[in-house]
């Protein structure tokens, strides 16, 4: 991950709010991954497990974001697994994200478990040279 990247969490009255940015939009896709797990995990210590692809794209950030999000919440739910750490690699408008995964059974929850994304407030935008999204987790 960039140094220019990261991630935290906004305060919200019912869901989760997170805020990510980073110089290209798939470390900021990334970070945004990084930043849904943060929110209701302590990653501090969790131990690497299985390792997963994803691919998504064409289509615009905003769409990838939500894309690869639907797509980490279905594995959470499905497999037990929770991203740890994440890579990118960006070809024109397509993204390829490895994912190192650790099992949720052995990662301290601190807060809510993000169930959907919500599309209210979504934002994905490119300003002072940096990528930044938003974006609203259901809980």
């Amino acid at each position: 991950m960039n140094a220019d990247a990261g991630h935290r969490t906004l305060p919200h009255t019912a869901d989760t709010r997170i805020q990510a940015w980073a110089p290209t939009t798939g470390e900021c896709i990334a970070q945004a991954v990084l930043g849904m797990a943060d929110s209701f995990l302590d990653l501090r210590g969790a131990a690497a497990g299985s390792e997963c692809d994803l691919h998504v794209g064409p289509g615009e950030p905003q769409d990838q974001l939500v894309a690869v999000l639907d797509e980490v919440i279905y594995l959470m739910d499905t497999t037990g697994q929770i991203p740890i750490n994440v890579a990118t690699q960006q070809e024109e408008n397509r993204l390829s994200l490895h994912l190192t995964m650790a099992d949720l059974t052995t990662v301290p929850q601190t807060g809510a478990v993000p169930k959907a994304v919500a599309l209210h407030q979504l934002t994905f935008e490119h300003r002072a040279g940096q990528w930044a999204c938003t974006v609203t987790l259901d809980v």
